[in-house]
């Protein structure tokens, strides 16, 4: 029986051994569909083409339902520092990194609703990172990390496990040239700032934070 797999990057160990994918973003520098072999058949699924339909209406709730989880982040971190420092003096600390990453996720989550809509439920193989790997550590480096494609290819996972509910189904696939490859980049992004430390606070909260704000604006996406 063929089962059709999601692609959410331009990893070959993605498709290894599939017969049909649905592939978000699928095209590369050189204008053609990164899954280029001729015994699998493709389904493109091009992420501007849907968010273009986003209306007045949705971006409203979006807005709304950030502006909660922020309020929920302020709370928590408040309660990490020990303080007591109002929410105004949060949104100049960690507005402009917030806003832009929830707007990404936002993003990736109506694309993903748009994909578990038309396509149904979907064989994911996710690459097997951790939060730590993925974990900006300056609002610069979240910057240039929401454009590249392993971690395009981690979030657009998460956002389709939340809206298909289907995470305990993920294939896992071991890459170490993949983690190699990331490791490096941050390494000279981040040249001289100090590494997170594993499993720190830091880590705990944006995970919590994340899973907050699936759930707000995935809610949001439906409206």
């Amino acid at each position: 029986m063929k089962q059709t797999h999601l692609v959410t990057g331009p990893f070959p160990e993605l498709w290894r051994d599939a017969d049909s994918v649905v592939v978000i973003d699928g095209i590369g520098l050189d204008g053609k569909v990164f899954v280029n072999d001729p015994n699998i058949e493709v389904t493109l699924i091009k992420s501007p083409e849907i968010l273009c339909d986003i209306t007045d209406e949705e971006f409203q709730a979006f807005e709304s339902a950030s502006e909660l989880v922020f309020q929920d982040l302020a709370k928590e971190l408040n309660r990490q520092h020990g303080s007591v420092y109002p929410l105004r003096y949060w949104r100049i600390v960690v507005g402009a990194w917030f806003q832009q990453f929830a707007q990404v996720v936002h993003m990736r989550l109506k694309i993903a609703e748009y994909v578990f809509e038309t396509h149904g439920a979907l064989k994911v193989a996710k690459l097997d990172l951790t939060w730590q790997e993925i974990l900006p550590v300056t609002h610069d480096e979240a910057s240039l990390l929401f454009a590249t494609d392993i971690w395009n290819h981690q979030i657009y996972v998460e956002a389709f496990n939340f809206v298909a509910n289907s995470s305990a189904e993920n294939v896992l696939v071991s890459s170490p040239e993949r983690n190699k490859e990331l490791l490096e980049y941050r390494q000279n992004v981040n040249f001289g700032l100090p590494t997170p430390q594993p499993k720190s606070k830091l880590e705990s909260l944006l995970a919590k934070i994340f899973t907050k704000s699936e759930s707000c604006l995935g809610r949001c996406c439906s409206v």
